[in-house]
């Protein structure tokens, strides 16, 4: 793939999440989405569609824990590592105690399944695929755990308590981990349970944009406002920067040091903005959050990924 499909593949990834971003604009301004309606969108996602698409993304997933298993191990704690910073960066950073924990969910938490696969298979093809779904699992259990703890913590919930609890209970996480114990028995689904899933799991990206478009709040993006755009920041631009070359110490080369950079540059995940919604964060934040990470992100894998062909590392 040369320089040129990279910037038009990375501009067609995002553009028509941005164009259903400003259909959700337009319609709250319309006065055609309600608060009531952006609630119960928010309950439809987060209890139905968004287990449907994780669970059969995991199930039909050839994952192999065995193979790659530097690339494994270098990844999840690098991950892992740089998400677990921006608890204290944000305790540094963000004065208002409330905004913390949604702060923390935006730096942290990547769109992995959407953008970081969708971008893996553009430039690596099937192999990057199969090669980014390794860690795939732990990523997304990791990172819904530690938003709902974030979020509990700093939220309205204010206490850190019932964690285990409310992660047991979250449909998310349940479809998560079914989906990845089908993957792994490799387990023939029934035609109408796919088809069904299917069907739910379509739901979630558009109801997700509409929220998220909905939420925004273009006065904050205007100014300088540390929360919103610190995430971003954090997010796209430093945990690639500083990962990649953790990573390239630690012996990842080639298309996994590549499929490494793909994974830490992923925007914030869309979703980001049901969980705050749920457990008592702030939405609009959360939503300005997306929107900034979004397009800080288009820059950073263009950029990145034709420095890492330049130089011969990916």
């Amino acid at each position: 793939m040369n320089y040129l499909d990279i910037v038009w593949f990375a501009l067609g990834t995002v553009t028509p999440i941005y164009l259903v971003t400003a259909l959700g604009v337009v319609l709250r301004r319309a006065g055609a989405l309600s608060d009531g309606f952006l609630r119960d969108a928010s309950r439809l996602v987060f209890n139905l569609g968004a287990p449907a698409m994780l669970f059969l993304s995991l199930a039909g997933a050839e994952i192999e824990f065995t193979r790659a298993p530097r690339f494994l191990l270098v990844s999840t704690a690098l991950v892992m590592g740089l998400a677990l910073l921006a608890w204290p960066l944000a305790v540094l950073m963000v004065r208002a105690r409330e905004q913390r924990g949604v702060f923390v969910q935006g730096a942290a938490r990547g769109n992995l399944l959407i953008a970081g696969l969708a971008m893996a298979q553009s430039v690596y093809g099937v192999e990057g695929v199969a090669l980014a779904s390794l860690p795939m699992a732990v990523f997304i259990v990791f990172g819904n755990v530690f938003s709902i703890a974030m979020l509990r913590r700093y939220g309205d919930a204010g206490s850190g308590r019932g964690l285990g609890r409310d992660a047991l209970k979250n449909p998310v996480i349940i479809g998560i981990v079914l989906g990845v114990a089908a993957g792994a028995m490799r387990l023939l689904l029934p035609g109408i349970l796919v088809d069904t899933g299917k069907i739910l799991g379509q739901l979630t990206v558009p109801l997700v944009l509409f929220a998220l478009g909905a939420s925004l709040d273009f006065r904050e993006l205007r100014k300088p406002a540390l929360v919103s755009w610190g995430a971003a920041f954090y997010k796209c631009l430093w945990m690639p920067a500083l990962g990649v070359p953790l990573g390239y110490w630690a012996g990842v080369r080639g298309m996994e040091l590549g499929i490494l950079f793909l994974v830490l540059a992923s925007p914030t995940a869309t979703i980001s903005v049901v969980f705050a919604e749920m457990f008592g964060g702030s939405r609009r934040l959360a939503a300005n959050i997306v929107l900034v990470s979004g397009l800080l992100s288009f820059v950073v894998n263009c950029g990145g990924l034709i420095l890492l062909r330049v130089f011969g590392l990916a």
